[in-house]
Parts: structure tokens; C-alpha cells; sequence
């Protein structure tokens, strides 16, 4: 292959080759390893997770006394007036006292907020003076999904479930702040890099999108931002519909450069599992009798899913439960029904009835996942049951049987393991096609998946093949995107958007793909990473 400026001008044989060498040509020898096209993360949050990497860290192998001594550690060392600011506990901990306790925060620092994010981002943890800021009180409802845990006399414990239960907490804290914030984001961006990224979508940042996405512009502008990133509009509820198409589009109209895209509107249909705010057809095991509940109507979701086609923007619709599922599928159906053809994204897709599989097949939408999910996880088991448990992520046969597009992607720091390794593309392409963990993940959760994790997690029959785990993370994350003309593929006239692996994945034991490691990566033809030299 030859590469000239950022394009792809050449793929062929070596003889063929030979014509685009020239005396300031560089030679780039694979030395047995394996050339793909730059890899794409098609759902993932590096906007929120450049500031979450500016508080504390916690470990999601932590128990309660050590998650508790880590912040005491850290509110001693740092006195003065600020907010204590963090993320990374495990949000199963405090089950015996149901769920985590202001209280506990309070005895640590009560006259300074103190607000922490759940290792998933799906839940935070605030103490009194936290919530005093944000106006929480007993008397403050609940947002559609998500909501403030309470004590027996109804004022909250400082548990709060869900992202739209957070924001007041996230603004009042004044959590973004600009000087540290494009530095930040642009460090982790280069790890993305690191790993062979070119494309990342960001799949929401529903706060703080002025200053985040000016930040962005900005490195784009300077000729510094390391990959395609794609970014969202964010509903989570009724009160969000009505503006959300004209939101999106006055966003488009400040926002905008060659690598910085604005195009999608992100539905947060349903919660997780974890927290009991997925929405399911049938009601959780524990609690008894509780179901979660759906962001939106279905109306309202046909609604933005006609909107957006008219106004050319893409839908992405996050969906755990399976009757998160099921709403969608209904809304692309009456959308097609009506002879319009929207284009919509579903993203995780953790449970599947059996009537909804079939559906998929034949409404063939676009499907988002994150390989390291398809792992046994005792917690959600026993929420759910083992039926249920054995009808998730039920995607690999809709890629090889039916054609659908299914894209992969981390949903970092949405979830497993401290740090950045559950963004590692290996990791995720090695638990897509075994349906377990991988022993860097293994370890790093320290027994905390369950006794069984390291057994394939059911249906085998949807695992992936190599090659379509590979399609998953290149051409078929450039088709969710709609760059697919100018990058995802090794095609003559193509952007050079390209990544180079220190081993051949077709010739490595399945079982060690996790091993492997990014060389080089270009970016538009341009080196974002090099590590040959260091290697």
C-alpha cells in the first residue's frame, strides 16, 4: 500500500508498489505484524471521561472501608475551600445498608461538597453539603429516569441514580473548568491514538457543551486533535423532545471542523441493569416487583426518529432492557410503516426477547455494542434470572446470519476495570469472540465478576468470528458515522486513516489476542503514534 499526503493512492502487489517510491518515501515493514484500518470506537465517552480523570480515581476492586479510607486519605491531604470530586466505586457496595450513605461523606468532610461518579458513570454518591448546593431536597421529584434514593423520612441519602438525577449536583459543583479541561481531554485523546483509534463517537455529554465543545473546536483548529470525533444532543426525558432537533441544529451551526462533528441525537431509553433502572418487559428478581422505567414515550421517540430524518441528523438510542428494545423497534417500524427510513443506532442491546430477535433481523437497525460486556457478571444474574441472562447481546449471528451492521465500541468509563483498559481494543475483540474475560480484565476485578466469570457467557451461538469483530471495529463504526466514504476501509482513495499491530491477529491462538499492541497509528496520513522506536 502507498500512502501520499492523507490519502490512500495504492493497494496492490509489491511490484505495483515499487512505482510510488521516491527518495523521501519512509518504509514502513510490518515485520510479520498485521496492517488495519484505523480502528473505530462507535460508542464511548472520552468528553466525560477527561473530567471524571480529573478527580480522584477509585478502584473498582475496592470494598466499602477501603473506598472510604482512599477519599479520608485524599480530603486530609488536600485542605482549603474547593470540591472534593472523584469516580471509580463499585456501585453494588453499601448493599446492606441500600445503597451509599451522605452520612459516611459527612463524617469524612461536611462543610465541603464531596460528589463521586460510580465506576459506570451510572450513579453518584454526594454528601450533605453537596446536595445543599444543588437544591436537593425531600421535596425535589425525580426525573423520569434515574432518581434520588431516600431515607424512611424521604429526604435523600445522597445515592442518586442516573445522569439526569446528577446534573444539578454537576453544575452546582462547577465541575468543568476550562483552563485544565482541553489539556486533559487531549491527553486521553492521544491514548485513544495510542491504541489505534482514528474515529471515536462520543455518545454523550449532556453538560457543560459550550465550554467542552469549544475546547474541542479549538484543538481541531490548531491542528491537534488526534482523531474523528463525533459527538451527540442528549435526551433523557419528556421535557427534552420538544427542543432537541432545534437544539441540535443551532449546536451544528456554532460547532463544526473537519474532525469535530455535531450530528446525532442521543436518546437515553432506559437505565442499567445494575441499578435496577433498566426497563424490562418482565419485573427484576430483586427487588421483587420492579421493572425500571422508559425515558420517553413511544410517540415522542417516533417523533425525534421523523424529525431527525427531515433535518438529515442520525438517532442513537441506548437500550439495556428489553422493553427499551422493544419501544424502539416499534418506533422504527410505525417510522417505516409511514415510508420514511430513519436512521437509527441501537446501542448495547443487552436483552433480547425472543419475539424482538426476530424483529432485528428483519428491521435490520444499526447496532453499537462494547465486546468486554459479553461476559458473565453475577450481579446482573441475579437481578434478572438465568433465562433472561442467557438472551443478551445476542448480536453476532444478526452480523453473520442477517447482515446487519453491528459497530463495536468500549462505552468507556461506562464499564468494567479501573483506568483505561476497558477502552483497549484487543481486549474487547478477544471477549467479542470467546464470551469471557480476557486475564488483564480478569485480574483487574479481583473475584468482583462473580464465582463463574471466567466461563463463556451464553448464547455461544452469538459470539463473533475474528473477522467480524474486526468489521465491527472499522467499516462498520464508519458506516454508523457516515464517514464510511472517506475512511474504514483500505481502499485507493480513501483518507489514510491506518493502524499497525505488533502481531498478525489471523495467525495468533484467539485465546492471546489481548496481547497484541498498536505500533503506529496515522491519522489523515499524519503519525499520532509511533512506538517502533520506543520498541
Amino acid at each position: 500500500m502507498a500512502v501520499r499526503g492523507r490519502e490512500i493512492v495504492y493497494v496492490g502487489d509489491r511490484r505495483g508498489a515499487q512505482a510510488w517510491v521516491g527518495p523521501a518515501t519512509q518504509r514502513v515493514d510490518l515485520k510479520g505484524g498485521m496492517l488495519l484500518p484505523g480502528l473505530i470506537d462507535s460508542h464511548v465517552h472520552p468528553m466525560v471521561g477527561a473530567l471524571l480523570r480529573s478527580g480522584v480515581g477509585l478502584k473498582i476492586e475496592w470494598q466499602e472501608r477501603e473506598v472510604l479510607d482512599a477519599i479520608a486519605t485524599y480530603v486530609k491531604a488536600n485542605p482549603g475551600t474547593g470540591v472534593f470530586f472523584g469516580q471509580g466505586w463499585n456501585s453494588n457496595l453499601f448493599r446492606a445498608q441500600g445503597g451509599p450513605h451522605r452520612r459516611d461523606l459527612d463524617a469524612i468532610s461536611a462543610d465541603r461538597p464531596i460528589f463521586f461518579f460510580s465506576s459506570d458513570g451510572h450513579s453518584g454518591w454526594a454528601n450533605s453539603k453537596a446536595l445543599e448546593l444543588a437544591g436537593i431536597t425531600a421535596k425535589t421529584p425525580d426525573p423520569p429516569v434515574g432518581g434520588y434514593v431516600r431515607d424512611q423520612d424521604g429526604q435523600p441519602t445522597g445515592y442518586i441514580r442516573e445522569v439526569p438525577a446528577m446534573l444539578p449536583v454537576i453544575n452546582a459543583l462547577n465541575l468543568l473548568d476550562p483552563g485544565t479541561y482541553g489539556p486533559t481531554l487531549l491527553k486521553l485523546l492521544r491514548q485513544f491514538s495510542a491504541m489505534g483509534f482514528t474515529s471515536v463517537f462520543d455518545a454523550a455529554m449532556p453538560f457543560g457543551q459550550i465550554p467542552v465543545f469549544t475546547a474541542v473546536q479549538q484543538l481541531d483548529q490548531k491542528g491537534d486533535l488526534p482523531v474523528r470525533l463525533h459527538t451527540t444532543q442528549v435526551v433523557t426525558s419528556e421535557d427534552d423532545v420538544q427542543n432537541a432537533v432545534q437544539s441540535l441544529t443551532e449546536l451544528r451551526s456554532k460547532f463544526g471542523s473537519e474532525h469535530f462533528q455535531i450530528s446525532t441525537v442521543k436518546v437515553v431509553g432506559d437505565g442499567v441493569i445494575e441499578n435496577r433502572q433498566a426497563a424490562l418487559l418482565e419485573p427484576y428478581l430483586e427487588p421483587a416487583g420492579t421493572y425500571g422505567r422508559l425515558a420517553i414515550s413511544t410517540d415522542s421517540l417516533v417523533k425525534l426518529l421523523r424529525q431527525c430524518h427531515q433535518a438529515g441528523f442520525d438517532l442513537h438510542y441506548h437500550t439495556i432492557g428489553d422493553a427499551s428494545l422493544r419501544q424502539a423497534l416499534d418506533a422504527l417500524a410505525t417510522c417505516r410503516q409511514a415510508g420514511q427510513d430513519p436512521k437509527l443506532t441501537l446501542a448495547h442491546v443487552q436483552i433480547v426477547d425472543d419475539a424482538d430477535q426476530a424483529r432485528l433481523a428483519r428491521l435490520k437497525p444499526l447496532i453499537s455494542s462494547t465486546g468486554i460486556w459479553c461476559i458473565r457478571f453475577q450481579e446482573v444474574e441475579k437481578a434478572i434470572g438465568t433465562e433472561r441472562y442467557s438472551k443478551m447481546f445476542r448480536f453476532g449471528r444478526l452480523q453473520r446470519d442477517h447482515g446487519l451492521n453491528v459497530a463495536l465500541g468500549s462505552d468507556w468509563p461506562a464499564t468494567y476495570a479501573s483506568g483505561t483498559l476497558g477502552i483497549e481494543p484487543m481486549l474487547n475483540v478477544q471477549a467479542a469472540i470467546l464470551r469471557q474475560p480476557p486475564p488483564p480484565l480478569l485480574e483487574a476485578m479481583k473475584g468482583s465478576l462473580g464465582p463463574n466469570a471466567s466461563e463463556p457467557l451464553p448464547p455461544m451461538q452469538d459470539a463473533f468470528t475474528l473477522n467480524g469483530a474486526l468489521e465491527a471495529y472499522t467499516i462498520a463504526g464508519a458506516r454508523q458515522l457516515g464517514i464510511d466514504s472517506i475512511t474504514g476501509s483500505i481502499k485507493v482513495g480513501k483518507r489514510a486513516d491506518l493502524c499497525v499491530l505488533d502481531q498478525d491477529l489471523t495467525r495468533l491462538p484467539t485465546e492471546q489476542i489481548y496481547s497484541t499492541r498498536c505500533m503506529l497509528t496515522l491519522m489523515d496520513g499524519v503519525s499520532r503514534h509511533d512506538a517502533r522506536q520506543a520498541s
